[in-house]
């Protein structure tokens, strides 16, 4: 190949499939994905995070320093790659804290195109970036001669509830049980209007009309992940970055999480609350898919 690789930005959603397309493209030949999936870099900047990412890194290297000890040799090639994947991000982002906002960008982009050698696309998925402002979602779609930007929307009500299952099993406390807490999540979300930065990672209207305001068309795919987890989905995917079609198990599901039903009461109250989302995307973007259907059918009742 020549020239540079296709640089992708997947912008979210959470809880939407972002983890399952990380090692689909790790996976393919024409892909060099680093092995740290979100990076974090925008949204710590933009936010004066550092802390929080480098205490976050900080842990991540130390368990990869601790299975790297007595590793044979091939894991430990491995392990030591992806400590070394941890100390450059980290350096990268170093110098955006110290002030030199040019050079940090460079070494992530850099960081980014390293021994891409001949591939045909290298990225960052970070489902984070989703609530950067349109100005940093601008800066990032010409970042590169040859930028794609993703963002994957699950059904609404699926995404919020598993969101809210993820965020209870971190808050979980010794004696509490994962189903109560999870209610309790769901409650403070839907009727009280805490733990905003969970609806704030489904707000697909604002998040879209930022990227849309942001990202030229061609650049810009916006799909849903119940249609990207098939072999027509993927292909259409495939075709967007400019990389061969590869099969792959559409059924499998990365962190998925505890299942747990919601009780008929919270369900309906969720319905309500996410209302104004499935009105967007159906007003937007035609037809929902099945499985979307449904749940937007009972909304309406």
């Amino acid at each position: 190949m020549t020239g540079q690789p296709t640089l992708l930005f997947c912008v979210g959603a959470t809880k939407a499939g972002t983890s399952w397309l990380y090692r689909y493209l790790h996976a393919h030949p024409e892909c060099r994905m680093r092995s740290i999936k979100e990076l974090h870099f925008f949204d710590t900047v933009d936010l004066n995070e550092y802390g929080h990412q480098f205490d976050t890194y900080a842990r991540l290297r130390s368990d990869l320093a601790a299975r790297l000890a007595g590793a044979g040799e091939w894991r430990a090639g491995n392990l030591q790659r992806q400590i070394d994947d941890v100390d450059e991000i980290v350096a990268a982002l170093a110098l955006a804290q110290a002030g030199d906002q040019e050079g940090a960008v460079r070494a992530y982009r850099d960081y980014l195109f390293a021994a891409a050698g001949d591939a045909r696309l290298v990225g960052d998925i970070t489902p984070g970036y989703a609530l950067l402002s349109q100005a940093r979602l601008t800066m990032m779609a010409g970042l590169s001669p040859a930028v794609r930007v993703l963002y994957l929307m699950r059904d609404p009500l699926e995404r919020l509830w598993s969101h809210v299952r993820m965020q209870a099993k971190r808050q979980l406390r010794a004696g509490e049980e994962i189903g109560l807490k999870s209610r309790r999540v769901l409650n403070r979300v839907v009727r009280r209007g805490m733990e905003v930065h969970i609806p704030a990672r489904g707000d697909y209207r604002g998040t879209i009309q930022r990227l849309q305001a942001a990202v030229p068309p061609a650049q810009l795919m916006i799909e849903f992940s119940e249609r990207l987890l098939t072999e027509a989905g993927l292909r259409r995917l495939c075709a967007f970055l400019g990389i061969g079609y590869r099969e792959a198990d559409t059924s499998e599901r990365a962190h998925e999480g505890v299942k747990l039903a919601l009780d008929p009461g919270q369900r309906g109250q969720a319905q309500a609350f996410l209302a104004p989302q499935y009105d967007f995307v159906e007003q937007n973007f035609g037809p929902l898919p099945l499985e979307w259907q449904a749940n937007r059918a009972e909304v309406r009742i």
